[in-house]
């Protein structure tokens, strides 16, 4: 298996392993949720159940239906009964149901006892569940002791009771209850045992804390009479209140479990990553810092504290984390041996060519004292040659004599740049005048006299630090390239632009016959020559790698775009000094 296919297989293994535990996580977490919510509304009230809780809640043994001891112990708590009916009335469970609920409900006899609620003394919840494709209906009944007290009120004012007021207000108050009565216009007449009673009837209190409110310190219930044009309002202890439960305590018990979602989540991502980050991290530093080590020339392997390779435990195998990166680590060691193999040539080949570079100087600048003499002898009138023939002969010798000359001198220089060597006097110099300057002095010069030459800048002044001589010998050797390699006519275009606050380009771009790939990947080789049209093999083929060496030596970029036919663009960026 190659190393694509490897880590494909590893990251996708982790991953989907990774996702599978949060998955199991999420599902638990979620089922727990609801088996808390469900105990929670149990606790609470049993009405808030649905029913599908309900059926979770109950068994069944051939027709004999078992309830869950927690069902019956909230049933109790709150001092209910339960019943469970089938389809037709018969009750097919009974727990804690009061004499004077029915034992059997005849055809529709249930529904008129669970919708008359002001006559029942109970406040009853029912659902409907199926179970083996039989329905049935399942009652759940609390007191309702505000109810009693609301007939009692209302027969007495009425007049239709016994009852004096004296002894309704005496039970009211063992019970710890109170009634108000108000008008029609809503201001209140009469009240018993609630001394901060609203003077005007407030029915927000009403609603709020009716029947629908299950866990409240007092149940409060309210009627209007037609007959007397009052409305009565009646609130008693309820005796089931837990104090410190809130009606939406689900609410509080789902923000508790995201919220502990959340925090284990943010442990397991932080773990998870942590060693992720080791297992994988560890290696990919071990080839950082590897591959960093040979960018400086140091071709082993980095060892750890104990002086092996990080990569390998005591017995010298490689560790597991690494084994995945074997192919890495194996390219990586071969690559430390041959680049170690190749800076031994390379330093053999440099020697080598230092020692021609010497031995070319010498033996060129011998012949080359011996052929400028002889030349000057023969253009003197001492001799009887023809003065056309002395004269050419005389200044072909002093041609190739320059071009000796000439040749050494620039291989000095590259040598001279390529080891630092070479003084940069660097100073402010302003640069489109500079440029401007040599562009002049080429137009004026008879040999590029054939080619329109154009300067153009997008500023008034730059000013760089640069070497005013080794500047100009760049723009010259880079402008005569490309006047010699291009046929008369040719539009050389000589251009200056600011391209930031701290950096400027100079670009001489031609509309020549362009480079082919070939000659644009050699351009700055020593000795290479391109196929341009109008081959010309002039000068010592030196001047754009002594150009590019001393771009870099100013501290700037030279980058050349070129295709056959469409010209060539040479583009070099220099650092400015910011004004």
């Amino acid at each position: 298996m190659n190393l694509r296919n490897k880590l494909i297989f590893q990251y996708v293994r982790q991953l989907f392993g990774f996702l599978l535990v949060l998955l199991l996580f999420l599902i638990i977490a979620m089922l727990g949720l609801g088996w808390r919510i469900m105990n929670e509304q149990l606790s609470i009230d049993l009405s808030r159940l649905e029913a599908s809780d309900l059926t979770l809640k109950m068994e069944y043994e051939g027709k004999r239906i078992h309830v869950d001891p927690e069902i019956e112990k909230s049933v109790a708590r709150h001092q209910g009964w339960l019943q469970i009916i089938d389809k037709h009335g018969k009750i097919l469970y009974n727990y804690r149901t009061p004499a004077d609920v029915p034992s059997q409900f005849g055809p529709g006899e249930w529904i008129s006892y669970v919708e008359d609620r002001d006559a029942s003394r109970y406040h009853v919840t029912h659902w409907v569940i199926n179970e083996f494709d039989e329905n049935m209906i399942i009652l759940y009944g609390t007191p309702a002791p505000e109810k009693e007290m609301m007939q009692r009120l209302i027969a007495a004012k009425t007049g239709t009771s016994k009852e004096t007021w004296d002894e309704l207000n005496k039970s009211f108050s063992q019970v710890k209850a109170w009634y108000l009565v108000y008008d029609h216009t809503g201001k209140l007449i009469h009240q018993w045992n609630h001394p901060n009673a609203s003077a005007q009837l407030d029915m927000t209190e009403a609603l709020q804390n009716g029947e629908t409110a299950k866990n409240v310190p007092v149940r409060i219930t309210s009627r209007y009479d037609t007959k007397s044009d009052l409305t009565y309002v009646v609130g008693t202890p309820n005796p089931t209140y837990q104090s410190g439960v809130q009606e939406t305590s689900e609410d509080a018990v789902v923000k508790e479990t995201f919220l502990q979602i959340g925090i284990f989540l943010i442990l397991v991502v932080l773990f998870a990553g942590s060693w992720y980050a080791w297992r994988v991290g560890k290696p990919l530093l071990h080839m950082v810092n590897w591959l960093e080590r040979l960018a400086q020339g140091r071709y082993e392997e980095p060892i750890g504290k104990k002086g092996k390779p990080i990569g390998r435990n005591w017995r010298g195998k490689e560790k597991k984390s690494f084994r995945v990166f074997k192919d890495v680590f194996d390219a990586l060691r071969h690559l430390s041996e041959t680049l170690r193999s190749n800076e031994k040539l390379q330093q053999e080949i440099e020697q080598t060519r230092e020692e021609w570079i010497t031995g070319l100087s010498h033996d060129l600048k011998t012949p080359l004292s011996s052929i400028y003499g002889y030349a000057t002898f023969l253009e003197s009138e001492q001799y009887e040659w023809d003065r056309k023939e002395v004269s050419e002969f005389g200044k072909t010798i002093r041609e190739k004599s320059d071009y000796m000359n000439g040749l050494i001198e620039d291989l000095n220089l590259t040598y001279r740049l390529k080891n630092q060597a070479l003084p940069m006097v660097k100073q402010p110099v302003p640069i489109v005048e500079t440029i401007r300057r040599i562009v002049v002095d080429m137009v004026n010069d008879p040999s590029s006299s054939l080619h329109d030459i154009e300067f153009s800048a997008n500023v008034q002044s730059i000013t760089a630090e640069v070497d005013p001589i080794w500047f100009r010998r760049i723009i010259v050797n880079i402008l005569t390239n490309a006047i010699k390699y291009t046929p008369a006519g040719t539009h050389v275009l000589v251009e200056v632009q600011s391209i930031a606050a701290d950096q400027f380009v100079v670009k001489i771009a031609d509309n020549g016959p362009g480079m082919d790939e070939t000659t644009l990947a050699n351009l700055f080789d020593r000795y290479y020559r391109g196929g341009h049209t109008g081959e010309n093999t002039s000068g010592t083929g030196l001047g754009m790698a002594i150009a590019k060496q001393l771009v870099l030596a100013h501290g700037g970029e030279i980058t050349v775009d070129s295709k056959l036919g469409s010209g060539t663009v040479v583009a070099m960026t220099f650092p400015a000094v910011i004004s």
